[in-house]
């Protein structure tokens, strides 16, 4: 081989040297920009200006994402203590209903639901509004069009929750479709347990599960105990069947039939007005539980935030505080 033929190869042996290492920082860059595209995606989405359900940064998909989570590795997710953080902080997040108008709400739960889906699981994450639908609703009976305070016929509280027209509303009626499709998509089916025993039967606790998507928060899930006062009431065990206290309300709901701070005032809008066909002589806002001793009421709370307020006919317009998982 000639001198001008080993340069020739020689050079050639270099370039293609150069080829060869140009390809592999290619690779290896694309490889790093793969991992880090896996890594960004893995984590819960935040919130943009778009978004209608925005809570602690991350929209309705992120939320969904950190429940799951929660829901597979129990206490052991990386998203427990955050979360739990937020719900002792009392940290608030919003919703942009179909009219406009924004519905603030708290996380009260973690791991304390049971989901409706078979699977043995807990809803990761569980919330509640801390003030109430734009509208009022009656519990049974025909919705006016307009503001007026009552509404047609429905004063009974038989079949308790399970068999109310609100329950029929929150799960996919008028209330539901107030509420923006990323929520609807994100929100999980959880049981509820609720007394749906007739006035009167003293035969013992009767208690129903349902699945709900929306629901109201029944009065042993607000307090510590149920009122002393009413345990020779036919239906006091079925109280006790309809849950415990959630997280969020311990150390701050410490009364069972008289006022407590934080669930003062939530009959109102997150404007401060009332919801509209709710009476200036009414200012409660609905609990799932129906009341013991009396064939037309539920429960309900008074606008200084007792739980216990019992004179809720079931069509009467009251104001609505929506809970639900995630």
């Amino acid at each position: 081989m000639t001198r001008h033929e080993h340069r020739i190869r020689h050079t050639a042996g270099h370039a293609m040297w150069r080829v060869l290492a140009a390809i592999a920082a290619v690779t290896a860059a694309l490889a790093g920009g793969l991992a880090t595209s896996t890594a960004l995606a893995d984590e819960p989405q935040k919130c943009g200006t778009s978004d209608t359900v925005c809570y602690a940064g991350w929209n309705a998909n992120g939320l969904k994402q950190i429940a799951d989570d929660l829901s597979v590795n129990g206490t052991a997710s990386r998203y427990y203590t955050t979360m739990e953080t937020n719900l002792q902080k009392d940290v608030h997040g919003s919703i942009t209903l179909s009219d406009g108008s924004k519905l603030p709400f708290r996380l009260i739960g973690i791991l304390h639901d049971d989901l409706a889906d078979g699977s043995g699981r807990k809803a990761g994450l569980t919330f509640m509004a801390v003030n109430a639908m734009p509208k009022a609703y009656c519990m049974n009976g025909s919705m006016p069009s307009d503001n007026t305070t009552i509404c047609q016929g429905g004063n009974t509280n038989l079949g308790g929750w399970r068999d109310s027209d609100l329950r029929r509303w929150m799960n996919g009626g008028e209330v539901w479709d107030m509420f923006p499709e990323a929520f609807r998509t994100g929100v999980s089916t959880v049981l509820k347990q609720s007394n749906s025993m007739e006035c009167g039967d003293t035969s013992g606790a009767v208690s129903s599960a349902t699945s709900d998507r929306l629901w109201l928060v029944s009065y042993r899930e607000l307090v510590p105990t149920i009122y002393d006062g009413w345990k020779d009431y036919g239906g006091f065990q079925a109280l006790n069947q309809e849950g415990g206290q959630y997280e969020f309300f311990k150390g701050r709901v410490t009364n069972n039939y008289s006022s407590n701070t934080i669930l003062a005032n939530m009959y109102l809008t997150a404007s401060g007005s009332r919801p509209v066909g709710l009476s200036i002589y009414d200012l409660y806002w609905w609990e799932r539980s129906s009341f013991p001793d009396n064939a037309g009421d539920f429960l309900s709370v008074y606008p200084n935030g007792g739980p216990s307020h019992r004179l809720g006919l079931a069509n009467c317009r009251f104001a609505l505080v929506p809970a639900f998982s995630f």
